[in-house]
């Protein structure tokens, strides 16, 4: 896939991202354990809160911006809360205490209890019955675990009532509990003893409280990690350096250095490789699969491992990982809990490999909470982002690594590159990512802040999974022949229980409205829609026609799976059967030519004004991954794709319409092939655990990277930067890496 860069001087979302670096580059803090009110107020909107009663005497009544529960025979009410930790992007949770300040209180006293909620609501559409529009709870009145979090009696003269939910909120920033994905979702309070005889109800004051002291809060006591960690390899050796943040809430604790652990295992530093708080630990010492590399109190900065290291000193060829926690006076260390699952996630770390004549290092890399992630999605320079199996949506500095915020949590795996565009050119005016999920739903995301602009179930079908991400329809670039006034998103849906009942929807970028939708093998006459089989690739925009081209399988051939449609409209105008396809289309610059690559292994050139097939070349070595990579800007062109265990090199020319097979070359397991205009090489992620750079012209594999040496080690799809000449890979070992291109 080719990705195209703006020529401006300045994006939106620097000013955020670029403000954040300096400030922790260039201020140190004795700040370590901290403690921190987070509360809507004029300095914390908390953009990406929400809070709603649910009703069951009104059960599909939407009751925003209030807090009530409320014990009564088929009148219960119970509270949704869930909190904006954007203050808190990069840090350890030690706890966290809910407080609710009582408007009216109840007549007698209370026992009410705080619930992890375990599925996504949305504060304008969560009634009794429903979480999102049509889309009900598991249960009625909200989906929950059994046994509540905490408890608070609630009397008749209580002025506040506060539940210690730490555990739930040490499990949300970590994502993680007991090996579980711990999306947050936020909390629901209710009567411990509901449907009693005699009502019994407590109001709360929401977050719309006319006396800002009154709404929720909640206090957590948290240590920072360090910032701007870096590691450079050399002969035999490795330097270290990173950034102490300032304070950003109550100092509690002072800072008093680091604990690096270091792990040349050929994996990282796992997730539960966790120092104890209160636990000294001497050079040496083991904590998981990791090695106490360095412990400092003296506010150091950087560390150079090398030959006096007395653990081992790096041996050329060998790649280390280092994490780098922070530690205060009272050896509380920068950790979410004292124990494994996720525990470190946020614990700043990187990885380098010393080498006498090319040593190598990666910029950085972030912890995720997935084995299977996305390919990421990019704003060039400043902003990086990707979505896991465990229903998170990452966003991290593409310069330093760092979480711009806190991971989304959504409410299905995203498997797909979710599209990306920034304010100047989207219909809303602002950064926004467009996400697809396998629960069915579709989001808008402010790409600045995280916050969930809408969330819906465009085909009202509660379920219906979307594996890709959907095609983008961008109304800047739009001819005349698009009458919409906004931003378009089309998806495709893989609901594997029919074969010939799949569907494309369109959705409004600005408010995830259903434009139209085409569900196979319905209509009659002119509107009849063929029969669709599931649909695993994104879509792909001719703004040239104002087309959408979607790829689908065949239901063993017997099915069209080639679709044009009407932008506007959704109008079947063309389809074609080529067999399965599960990878995207391509088009050319000029959008006459369409390139195709079939589960067998086919590449096809279709002319788009006619919806025909112009030729075909055959050879490639299982189903096409991902998409054809087109390369050039005219005939000649250079397409590129992988298959099982090649990457397969064509020439294409328009004048005589034939392909010509150039080179192949083996890699193992190959993800799609990315690259760009005006560079000689493109990049591969494989099975191998490498990063291939390939040259483009003959198939070379001029040199390989490792980001991955797990048992498999699995490199996904790779995203290219090339404002920074960064490369951005996903990995099965749970992290996300950034590498320096060309090697």
């Amino acid at each position: 896939m080719i990705q195209r860069t703006k020529n401006r001087c300045f994006h939106p979302l620097s000013r955020v991202l670029f403000a954040g670096f300096l400030t922790l580059a260039f201020a140190i803090s004795s700040a370590a354990t901290e403690q921190l009110v987070l509360q809507k107020s004029g300095t914390n909107p908390q953009t990406r809160a929400a809070e709603n009663y649910l009703d069951e005497a009104n059960q599909t009544t939407v009751n925003a911006n209030a807090l009530q529960v409320k014990s009564a025979t088929a009148a219960n009410q119970r509270s949704l809360i869930l909190f904006d930790f954007s203050l808190l992007p990069n840090v350890g949770i030690k706890t966290a205490v809910l407080t609710l300040t009582v408007q009216t209180a109840p007549t007698a006293t209370r026992t009410y209890d705080v619930f992890p909620l375990d599925s996504l609501f949305a504060q304008s559409a969560a009634t009794w019955k429903t979480r999102i529009a049509d889309l009900a709870w598991g249960a009625a009145g909200g989906d929950i675990p059994g046994t509540a979090t905490a408890t608070a009696n609630v009397g008749t003269h209580t002025a506040q009532a506060s539940w210690t939910i730490t555990s739930d909120v040490q499990s949300w920033y970590s994502g993680n509990a007991g090996g579980v994905p711990v999306p947050n979702y936020g909390s629901l309070i209710m009567d411990s003893a509901e449907s009693s005889a005699t009502a019994y109800q407590t109001v709360f004051y929401s977050n719309s409280a006319a006396t800002p002291a009154d709404a929720p809060s909640l206090t957590v006591t948290f240590v920072q990690n360090v910032a701007n960690l870096a590691a450079t390899a050399g002969n035999a050796q490795v330097a270290l350096s990173w950034t102490f943040p300032t304070a950003i809430g109550t100092v509690l604790k002072s800072t008093t250095g680091v604990l690096i652990l270091r792990s040349s295992s050929g994996v990282p530093v796992n997730k539960g490789s966790v120092p104890t708080d209160g636990t000294a630990y001497a050079l040496c010492s083991t904590i998981g699969n990791g090695t106490v590399v360095y412990n400092n109190t003296a506010l150091s900065t950087t560390f150079t491992d090398n030959s006096s290291d007395t653990c081992g000193a790096p041996a050329n060829g060998t790649t280390y990982y280092y994490k780098v926690f922070t530690q205060d006076s009272a050896l509380n260390y920068s950790t979410s809990g004292s124990s494994g699952d996720g525990g470190s996630l946020t614990v700043p770390e990187d990885s380098a490999t010393p080498s006498a004549s090319a040593p190598y290092s990666s910029n950085w890399m972030t912890a995720t909470y997935s084995t299977s992630l996305a390919p990421p999605s990019l704003f060039p320079g400043f902003l990086a982002m990707v979505g896991t199996q465990t229903n998170f949506m990452f966003a991290v500095n593409a310069s330093t690594g760092m979480r711009s915020y806190p991971p989304i949590s959504l409410g299905g795996a995203i498997t797909g590159r979710s599209p990306l565009i920034d304010a100047a050119d989207s219909s809303l005016g602002e950064d926004m990512l467009y996400v697809a999920d396998q629960s069915g739903l579709a989001y808008g995301i402010a790409a600045d802040t995280g916050q969930t602009v809408w969330a819906v179930d465009p085909l009202n079908a509660g379920g219906t999974p979307f594996l890709a991400a959907g095609g983008l329809l961008v109304k800047t670039y739009a001819t005349s022949s698009d009458t919409l006034s906004h931003d378009l998103l089309i998806l495709g849906t893989r609901n594997s229980s029919t074969l010939t009942g799949n569907a494309i929807v369109a959705v409004d970028g600005n408010t995830g409205a259903t434009i139209w939708s085409d569900v196979g093998n319905t209509g009659t006459g002119s509107s009849a829609i063929p029969a669709m089989d599931i649909i695993t690739a994104t879509p792909t925009i001719s703004y040239t026609a104002n087309t959408v081209w979607v790829t689908s399988e065949s239901n063993g051939g017997t099915q069209p799976s080639l679709w044009e449609l009407n932008a506007n409209t959704g109008k079947v105008l063309a389809t074609l059967s080529l067999g399965d396809i599960d990878s995207s289309p391509m088009l050319t610059p000029d959008g006459s030519t369409l390139f195709v690559g079939t589960d067998a292994g086919t590449v096809y050139a279709i002319n788009t004004s006619t919806a025909t097939v112009i030729t075909s070349i055959a050879g490639g070595d299982g189903e096409v991954v991902g998409y054809p990579l087109l390369v050039g800007v005219s005939s000649p062109y250079t397409v590129v794709f992988s298959g099982t265990a090649d990457v397969h090199g064509l020439t294409y020319n328009s004048s005589t319409q034939t392909f010509t097979a150039n080179w192949e070359t083996a890699v193992t397991t190959p993800s799609a092939p990315i690259g760009v205009y005006g560079l000689t090489d493109l990049y591969v992620g494989s099975g191998d655990g490498k990063i291939h750079e390939l040259n483009i012209s003959t198939g070379a594999d001029i040199r390989d990277i490792v980001a991955n040496t797990g048992q498999p080690g699995i490199v996904g799809d790779p995203g290219l930067d090339i404002s920074l000449m960064h490369i951005y890979v996903s990995t099965s070992d749970q992290r996300m890496y950034s590498f320096t291109f060309p090697y």
